[in-house]
């Protein structure tokens, strides 16, 4: 693929997942689920919080159903996006994300940095989600962020 059909590929992407964002933002789970490959009969989405992948439709509308009812509000945002074309219909896809949420159960809001990677396929409406894993950092990871986060501003 060359540089241009590169760059052309990235912007796509982007465009979905600046989509993405802002279904998010808005809390849209319908507009949030136009953005992958239903037809797909062998989905896979795996979130940070749960232990085993979703693979069919039903448990990862339930999921979301769930997200929803739990999370009154939530924002995110996108950087570090990089697209490597497998195929002229598929897509490998990494980037990284920060949310924030309203959560049931917290006293405060809470947030958190994260990563994914996705399979896209091109679909006749554009660029679809059909296969998706959250990445978390290693605990050891986190928790060398806290100290770091946590020194007062004026320690030279």
């Amino acid at each position: 693929m060359n540089t241009q059909s590169q760059t052309q590929l990235a912007e796509e992407i982007s465009a979905v997942l600046q989509q993405l964002q802002h279904h998010w933002n808005r809390m849209d789970l319908k507009a949030m689920a136009d953005l992958w490959d239903t037809s797909d009969p062998h989905p896979f989405y795996l979130p940070e919080e749960i232990e085993q992948p979703l693979r069919d439709w039903e448990a990862i509308r339930a999921y979301w159903d769930q997200t929803m009812a739990m999370i009154p509000r939530l924002k995110m945002r996108l950087w570090d996006l990089h697209a490597a074309p497998l195929s002229d219909d598929l897509a490998w896809v990494s980037y990284q994300f920060h949310w924030d949420a309203v959560a049931e159960g917290y006293d405060k809001p809470v947030g958190a940095d994260n990563r994914a990677v996705a399979l896209f396929r091109k679909l006749p409406e554009g660029w679809r989600f059909c296969r998706y894993a959250e990445a978390p950092l290693a605990p050891i990871l986190y928790m060398r962020k806290l100290y770091e986060n946590s020194v007062d501003p004026n320690f030279s």
